[in-house]
Formats: structure tokens, sequence, C-alpha cells
């Protein structure tokens, strides 16, 4: 019901919008979208002269992309002095609460003098917005540009839905062509975490790490987590053609080294001790630079250049195991460079490192956009090989449902896997996810084989 309201909901805001498309103008450029802002087409009735302009920021743009059936960031940039883009980053959440983040990126000499040489702070004070150019077609979006004061809030807002003026489409334009890459590429992926927030609560969710799958069934959910290493980047393709939609997340196991591996020869050595349960693993020294350089410069690029949309990184519980500030280190290593290829980083469990890493100072933005927690309501008995349901006053549960809101509570993406044979405890994992807005997958087996 919730997505029926959505899309009703955004085609009625889209029925409201297209009429007011049709006004003409100069072309902005820009990657805005409508909201219904008043205009400023008076004369400034403060003369530009008198006013205390900022020493922080030369000029801020709007840079919002609004579609009606998206949620996607709302982003402000400001051109700064030094030299720098500040951007204020909104994110809605998927329960609807919004969370902003300041993000700060190198802007060139070259850039920043582009930009400065087609600012006229004066110029754009006294402009009309509406004086129009006959020469250009504008396509409907609003446009604005900030001129800010002493206390670093805007004196003057510039522009509004359908702006004509010339020299205002000029400066306009000359501020987005300047842009630094790394501001477009963390506004694309913002869009894209928005995209899967869209469907994030009521898509369907599916690990399968035994062996490969017919990619038709893949293509059934609308996440699912595969070994990648087993497919080649024509089958994800398909997946994702098949799909319409679907996302594929690629296991990843950075904390122990499994014998099947092609490179288990070459890394072998830094094994650190057997790993309980699971006689083909042992964990792995994330320390040893050989490690995290392999990682992060040759196995991770890898499973992207294949179309995979994120990772789902496993054994971050490395730390649990051998609890040293050199295993976190490495361990704060691997996670940050994985966060910085600005793609999604699910992490499977892990949750004393996560604790550790932000006792320690760190942020968890900087490390994982989400976290996969396993047996939150169901347990394996590893002496009978049964799979069952946690009991209702279980103490595990408790501590794991604490520490999965609380990161939910901030924004992060959160993913259950739980194991059960039969139906019982089926219901109350679903009935928790649909609360919480979690994604869930439920196997009848701990190899995962689907």
């Amino acid at each position: 019901m919730k997505q029926l309201r959505r899309i009703l909901i955004g085609f009625l805001t889209l029925s409201l919008i297209l009429p007011l498309a049709s006004c003409k103008g100069g072309k902005s450029g820009g990657k805005t979208g409508a909201r219904s802002v008043k205009q400023t087409t008076t004369a400034p009735e403060v003369a530009f002269e008198t006013l205390e302009l900022s020493d922080t920021y030369l000029v801020g743009i709007d840079y919002s992309y609004n579609e009606p059936l998206r949620d996607y960031p709302t982003v402000f940039p400001k051109v700064r002095y030094d030299k720098k883009i500040e951007a204020d980053m909104r994110y809605r959440m998927k329960d609807g609460r919004e969370l902003l983040k300041t993000m700060l990126f190198d802007l060139t000499d070259e850039q920043f003098n582009a930009i400065k040489d087609a600012v006229d702070l004066k110029e754009l004070y006294e402009l009309d917005p509406e004086e129009s150019d006959p020469e250009q077609v504008y396509d409907g979006d609003n446009s604005w540009l900030y001129i800010y004061g002493k206390d670093g809030n805007y004196i003057k807002r510039c522009g509004g839905f359908c702006p004509q003026n010339k020299r205002f489409l000029e400066m306009r334009r000359v501020i987005y062509q300047n842009l630094p890459e790394d501001f477009i590429k963390e506004y694309d992926f913002c869009k894209y975490k928005a995209d899967v927030s869209y469907h994030y609560g009521f898509g369907k969710y599916g690990v399968f790490l035994s062996g490969k799958q017919d990619t038709s069934k893949l293509a059934e959910y609308h996440t699912v987590v595969i070994d990648a290493q087993e497919y080649t980047a024509e089958e994800i393709t398909s997946i994702h053609r098949e799909g319409g939609g679907t996302y594929v997340f690629s296991y990843i196991n950075i904390g122990s080294l499994e014998d099947f591996r092609p490179y288990y020869e070459d890394y072998k050595d830094l094994c650190l001790g057997k790993y309980e349960h699971w006689d083909e693993e042992q964990w792995m020294d994330v320390s040893s630079e050989r490690w995290q350089k392999f990682i992060l410069e040759e196995l991770a690029p890898s499973l992207l250049e294949k179309g995979c949309d994120g990772f789902f990184v496993d054994n971050c519980d490395v730390y649990y195991q051998y609890p040293s500030k050199e295993i976190l280190q490495g361990l704060s290593t691997i996670m940050e460079g994985l966060v910085d290829l600005r793609t999604e980083v699910i992490m499977n469990g892990g949750d004393s490192f996560l604790t550790a890493y932000e006792e320690n100072g760190g942020s968890w933005e900087n490390v994982i956009t989400g976290i996969n927690q396993e047996t939150v309501f169901s347990r394996i008995d590893w002496e009978t090989g049964e799979l069952r349901p946690r009991m209702l006053s279980d103490e595990e549960t408790k501590y794991f449902t604490d520490y999965i809101e609380k990161y939910a509570d901030q924004g992060a993406y959160i993913y259950l896997l739980e194991y059960l044979q039969g139906e019982g405890g089926r219901k109350r994992i679903d009935d928790y996810c649909r609360e919480k807005y979690c994604m869930y997958y439920i196997s009848d087996s701990i190899e995962l084989d689907g």
C-alpha cells in the first residue's frame, strides 16, 4: 500500500507540474526540479554597496534533481574563496525523515578562476531574472543563485521558475561547467542510493552463495547477493536486464581466506588461525598491506568491472577473534577504501568492529552504507545442524535489534539473513521487517544454495 500511495501521489504531482513546463527563456543546463517558490523580479531595496558580503562564500547554486516518483537528494553547493565546493546534501530516509550531510570538494585553480571571472555579484544582485532573451528556450525548471552575507546566510536568492535573463543564465552555466568531478560522482551516488531507498522495505532480497544460480531466478529479486567471482560480466548483465532493476551485490571476503579461491596460495601465509565450523577457511591478517592492496586494487575493482552494484562484505568479525589495534586499523583501511569506491558496502555482521571504529572517533558512514545481520530471530545448532527460531526473550535478539536499529535511525540500510527449517518463526521476522523497513531473506540451508 505504501508503494501504491507514493505512485498515486507522484502522478498527481506530475499532473500539476506539466502544465507549468511550457514557459520559455534561457536554458540553464542544470539538474534542477520544479519547486513552488516565488520568483524575485523586483529591484532590490538595499543598495549593493551597503551590503556586508561573505568572506567565505563567493556564490551558491541549487543542484537538485527531483522527479515525481523519486525522493532524490536536495543539494546546494556553495563556491568558497578557498577554492572549495561546500555542498549541503539532504537525504530523505525511507521513513520520511531528512538528514543533512555537508561535504567539501576541491576546485582546481582553473575551475575557481572561471567561476570567479564569470560571476559579477553586483550585476547578479541588481539584475531582473525575468528579462527575456528571445533567442533561447528554457525547459521549465527552477534556477537559483545565492549571494551570501557575513553571517553565512544568503542575502539574496536570485532566480525562480523559468528565469530568462541571459547574464543570469551565463553565470549559472559557467558554475555548472566547472563543478569538480568528485562532487558530480558523489551526487550521482546519492541519486543511486535514493533509488534503492525508493524500493527499500518492500523489495525482495535473496542471498545465494553456494554455486551459480540461474540468472532468470536471480532476476526475480530486487536485491541479490551472489559470489560474483563465479559469474561472468555477461551473466551479471543478464540479471540486471531480466530483472528490470535488480541490484547485484557481490560477496567479498576480507576477514578470512577460503582454500578454493584462485589466490589462496598467494596469501595463505597471512592466515592467523582456523575458522570454527568452516573447515575450508582461516582467519586473515587484515593488517597486512599486501592483503589490503589486493582487496582494494585488484579484487574489488574486478567485481565492479563485471557490473556489480556493491559489496556484501564478510568476516569483519576477525576483529572479534583478534581484537588488536593492528587488526582494527587494517579493517578500517579496507572498509574505508571500499566506501571510497562510491558503491554500496553492506557489512555482514561485524558489530564489534563497527563499535570499536566509532569509539576511536570514526563515523559509520566512512566504512559502510548498510548492515546485513545474521540470526537475529533464528539460531543455528552446530551440533545437530538444526535451524530454529529464537525464543521471544532471547538476549541476543535484544542485542542485535538494538544494534541494527541504532544505525537504521541514522540512515543505514538494514538487511536480515535468517536460517529456518519449517514455517515456525517466519511471521515474526516478516512483522519486524515490515515495521522497521528492513529487507530480509530466510534460508533453509547455511550453505545459502537457494
